[in-house]
Formats: structure tokens, C-alpha cells, sequence
């Protein structure tokens, strides 16, 4: 699907402020009200933040065009139902991800290396798995792609390297879709991807042994996303998690939660929350680097903490928000869980019982929402 995006760089100093300033507003509103779906809606919408996650781009790289976020959210959607490979190559087109590593000025006779080298490191293989080499010739293969006016890649062969190209051994004219597919082959690919969507949505470390095990399967399933979801949210390590409180929920989760349990529609929840979320360290489509935000433990910062409960507390001090609630008549006892610490649940759901929710640590722990 191709989806075209308002350019505001060709508009006068003034309109192209306002409309960098619109554009991010409707993205980052827009998308913490999608979050708050519930179903399959809620679920899909929840996975391509995960994949946002791991494909990180701060919309503040893509200068005058923060709207091309968008084309990467329906990219992501896409390929859900699809294998890591297809979504690799189709990322690895992505503009936003393409503008932010520096891609569209890769030229055959200048290569620049940073998309390069983050698809090996990042997207693909993991550190130690490749080398300089492997590096300088990826980045010739990744020449010549430039960003049209619609907001698509196109590749350009008067820019373009054609090769060939020797990249973990195996030597022939790479492009980007040739090369994204010779990386999903990879045991090093399955085993690093793998890891790093365990850590997002589990919270703990996978031992050596069960990683081996999961990523062998994943590449005898073509590296199938809804295997590799299906596996994760059933796997002992996650019903271990949920149990023993092993996972700090990201801001986003924690902001999102709290507005479906209040149920509020009023626009101060919204703004509350997205101040509240920059505070936490995480405003939507704003990661710290390429590497995406801090996971579980990395969140456990005294400033980051503190935002989190300033920011609950906010949400339920303001006014407009209360009086617009659409609270359930009960606070169940399936809303966390592990029991809270100064709750006892059922409760009736009035102010002071989800004051005392908001405040409970139990609130803030949980399984990442896209294995649900």
C-alpha cells in the first residue's frame, strides 16, 4: 500500500512550522488513541509499536516530513501475518528508516555505511556476527536509493554500486531485497531477533539453551512473526514473568492502561498523558537512538519514576477527566496480575480505590500488551 505524505518543506518559514508542528500532533495523538483499542485492533496495534521499537526512528530525523512515520506504521501492519524476512526487506526500503541512517545519501562513489552497518548489527545478525567487510560491502549494495515525491524509495543505477558484492561469504550484485533475504538466512539473524523481541516482551534474559531451541524452530517456520508472538506468549519464561512480576511495563503501556481503565475521551487525558510520557522517557515515535527505548530494568530511573507517578496523578486530579470517566462498576480483580500491596481487589471503582491502583507497584508490571 502506498501512502502519501504532506511535505511541509516547500511551504514559507512560518506555515512549515505550523505544519511540522500539526503533523506530529496527529501522529502522536492519533496513535495513543489506536493503542487504546481493544481486541484484534488493540493487539495488532501493540505489535507495530513493538516493531517500531526495534526499527527506531525519532520522528525529529525526518526534519520537514515526520508524517512518513505513517508509511512505516502500514508497512509494519502489513507484514505481521508475514515472515522477519519480507518485513527486513520491506523496512529496509522503509523512507523513515532509510532518511534516518543517512540512506538516500549512499552513493557509489562516496558509500556511506550507518544503514549498513545498523542492518547488521540491529536488524539482522547482532554484534560479533559480521565484519568490517561485511560491513563496507553491504553499504555498496545499499547505494543508489533515493526518496521520490510520494514518499517511496526508488533505486537509481547511475548511483548505485552494482557489485559484485562479497557479504558473509557468498559474492553476487546484492540490492537491498537480495540482501535482506541472504541475512534472514542466517542462524545468526533468528537467534538475535529473537532475543531482542524475548527482552521487549518478556522482560528476562532467555538462557543460551532456550534461545538455541526458539530460534532453530523460528527458521523451520520461515521466520514466522505469529509463530514467534504465539511462542513467546506461551512459553513457561512468560507465565514465570507474569506471575513473579518480572517485567517493568514501558510508559506507553503504563499511560495506555490507565486511560482504558478511566475511559475518559476528554482532550486533557490525551495532553496530560503525552507530557506525562515525554517526562517517562518515552513520548511516541521520540526513541533515545537506532536502538529503540530502554527495556524492563533500563527503566528504573529516579527522575523516569517519579514522571510516572506525577503523571497518573494528573490524570485522575484533573477534573474534566473524572467527570467524563466511563469507569467499570468494579475494580476486578483481573486488572493486575499479582495482588496489589495496599488494594484489596474487588473494589468498588470510585476515586480513592483507583488512586490507591495507580499508586500500587503491581499497576506498573506486566507482559508487553502485543503477546495478548
Amino acid at each position: 500500500m502506498v501512502t502519501s505524505v504532506p511535505n511541509c518543506k516547500a511551504l514559507p518559514r512560518d506555515e512549515k512550522r505550523s505544519c511540522k508542528r500539526q503533523q506530529t500532533k496527529d501522529l502522536q495523538q492519533g496513535w495513543l488513541e489506536n493503542l487504546q483499542a481493544s481486541g484484534p485492533a488493540g493487539r495488532e496495534a501493540w505489535q507495530v509499536q513493538l516493531w517500531l521499537g526495534l526499527f527506531a526512528v525519532n520522528r525529529r530525523q525526518l526534519g520537514a516530513r515526520p508524517g512518513l512515520l505513517t508509511i512505516s506504521m502500514a508497512t509494519i501492519r502489513e507484514h505481521l501475518d508475514g515472515g522477519y524476512g519480507q518485513l527486513l526487506e520491506a523496512m529496509l526500503l522503509d523512507p523513515a528508516l532509510q532518511i534516518s541512517l543517512n540512506g538516500p545519501s549512499n552513493h557509489r562513489r562516496n558509500p556511506n555505511e550507518n544503514l549498513a552497518r545498523e542492518l547488521l548489527e540491529l536488524f539482522s545478525l547482532g554484534e560479533g556476527n559480521y565484519s568490517e567487510g561485511d560491513v563496507k560491502e553491504a553499504a555498496r549494495a545499499l547505494t543508489g536509493y533515493r526518496l521520490k515525491a510520494d514518499g517511496q524509495m526508488e533505486l537509481m543505477p547511475r548511483r548505485h554500486d552494482p557489485g559484485p558484492h562479497t557479504i558473509l561469504g557468498r559474492t553476487e550484485a546484492f540490492e537491498a531485497p537480495s540482501l535482506a533475504a541472504w541475512l534472514a538466512e542466517q542462524p545468526a539473524t533468528a537467534r538475535h531477533i529473537a532475543r531482542r523481541v524475548w527482552r521487549r516482551c518478556i522482560g528476562t534474559e532467555p538462557s543460551p539453551e532456550r534461545l538455541e531451541a526458539v530460534s532453530t524452530a523460528w527458521r523451520a517456520q520461515d521466520l514466522s512473526l505469529p509463530w514467534l508472538m504465539q511462542t513467546l506468549a506461551s512459553s513457561p519464561e512468560a507465565e514465570q514473568s507474569q506471575r513473579q512480576g518480572l517485567r517493568l511495563r514501558d510508559p506507553l503501556e503504563l499511560v495506555v492502561r490507565s486511560l482504558q481503565l478511566l475511559g475518559s475521551d476528554h482532550p486533557d487525558a490525551i495532553a496530560i498523558s503525552l507530557r506525562g510520557l515525554r517526562a517517562m522517557g518515552q513520548a511516541p515515535f521520540e526513541p533515545p537512538s537506532v536502538k529503540g527505548w530502554p527495556v524492563n530494568e533500563e527503566w528504573l530511573n529516579l527522575r523516569w519514576l517519579q514522571a510516572r507517578r506525577r503523571t497518573l496523578q494528573q490524570l485522575l486530579a484533573d477534573e474534566e477527566v473524572w467527570d467524563t470517566r466511563q469507569l467499570p462498576s468494579t475494580l476486578a480483580a483481573n486488572l493486575t496480575d499479582l495482588p496489589p500491596l495496599a488494594l484489596a481487589l474487588p473494589a468498588a471503582a470510585d476515586r480513592d480505590s483507583v488512586a490507591a491502583l495507580f499508586a500500587d507497584p503491581v499497576w506498573q508490571l506486566g507482559l508487553s500488551p502485543a503477546l495478548r
